[in-house]
């Protein structure tokens, strides 16, 4: 028997979504890591600690607190939410596929903002839903008037990444409004990268009951690596998605380590304003710089356009690499023709971003 009769139609189609990376040759190789948005800016050594601290208080041989009871608790403490508005997941990844597994019906129209974040297109293809792709304007501002005509007469699901990755701009207040406010269907928006923006929709979810506001410990606390991530929304939204999650779906470490993350907010807050400053640092330089343009940005990273002659976003991105500096070339998605995203990272690694990326240019 041919395995491939037994997997499901979606699936035997689907492209890997394949987070490329790259790792040290060497064990002494140093490499200038800003593909991934990562946050690089905190030290090491200060999450060890509360790493080391979240591990003492656990007795992992116990299963954890179901449905990650114990971040749940600290996170609708800390934004002020009740602990019926907040779900937890094992990072947003998961809470976007939960939101597919509960709402997504076959051919479900499920409106994408391009360009934006994969994994929205990914899990659409992934559970047989009918993706439907909206384009921002060429300044990268979000259509409203676009996206409303597209939303139909079915009701439909709709993914805002707001601020938006990779462009980095975050979109207009109003303008997100209105899409809520008239969209036929459930809005998603992605705050992935809120904390070094403007504003937050959080707090809208009291008003409209049919918002979910996605958020991460992955970017504004570095936590990447422990994958914890999670949803705000009205309660009938939050009970759906726990009947179609497994009740063991975060472990114990993630859950006490964002807890003990959000009681050192104070410390977190400072990191952030630090990738602020750098962040419009880095983007005056690159703006001083011939051969790319870079483009305002919201987030912890930066678009900017190879414009010299002869080179393309790609070739730039390889010759980074052979000097041990990692960006994400974004030149194949649409708008973004020669774009490549940088990380914001310290301030030695921004500059040896801009060294290597100036001998690029000048050979």
């Amino acid at each position: 028997m041919k395995i491939e009769k037994l997997v499901r139609k979606e699936i035997y189609e689907l492209p890997s979504y394949d987070a490329e990376s790259v790792f040290p040759k060497k064990l002494d190789e140093k490499i200038i890591k800003l593909d991934l948005n990562e946050n690089l800016a905190i030290p090491s050594d200060i999450l060890k600690e509360l790493l080391l601290n979240a591990c003492q208080e656990a007795d992992v041989r116990r299963y954890p607190p179901p449905h990650g009871a114990v971040a749940v608790q600290a996170i609708s403490e800390f934004f002020g939410f009740d602990k019926s508005e907040v779900f937890v997941g094992n990072g947003s990844d998961q809470m976007l596929e939960l939101i597919m597994k509960t709402f997504l019906r076959e051919q479900t129209k499920v409106l994408v903002v391009e360009p934006t974040f994969p994994l929205y297109t990914y899990f659409t293809q992934l559970y047989g839903g009918e993706k439907v792709t909206v384009f921002l304007r060429p300044d990268f501002s979000l259509d409203v008037d676009a996206v409303l005509k597209e939303s139909g007469e079915k009701p439909s699901l709709l993914f805002v990444c707001s601020p938006n990755n990779p462009t980095g701009n975050q979109f207009e207040e109003n303008d997100v409004k209105k899409v809520v406010q008239e969209f036929n269907g459930l809005v998603v928006v992605d705050e992935a990268y809120v904390d070094f923006a403007r504003y937050s929709v959080t707090d809208w979810i009291g008003e409209f009951d049919n918002l979910v506001v996605l958020r991460t410990f992955s970017k504004a606390f570095g936590l990447a690596g422990v994958r914890l991530g999670f949803a705000v929304s009205n309660q009938s939204v939050i009970k759906y998605i726990e009947r179609v999650t497994p009740p063991f779906n975060v472990n114990i470490i993630a859950q006490r380590l964002v807890a003990l993350a959000l009681q050192n907010w104070n410390y977190f807050k400072q990191r952030i304003k630090y990738i602020v400053r750098e962040r419009e640092r880095l983007r005056n330089v690159l703006a001083e710089t011939d051969g790319v343009v870079p483009f305002p940005s919201d987030a912890n990273f930066i678009l900017f356009r190879i414009t010299r002659e002869g080179l393309s976003s790609s070739t730039v991105r390889d010759k980074l690499r052979n000097r041990n500096v990692l960006v994400k070339d974004k030149g194949y998605a649409p708008l973004l023709e020669n774009c490549i995203r940088v990380t914001v990272g310290t301030r030695e690694m921004n500059d040896a971003f801009v060294s290597a990326l100036k001998e690029v240019l000048e050979e």
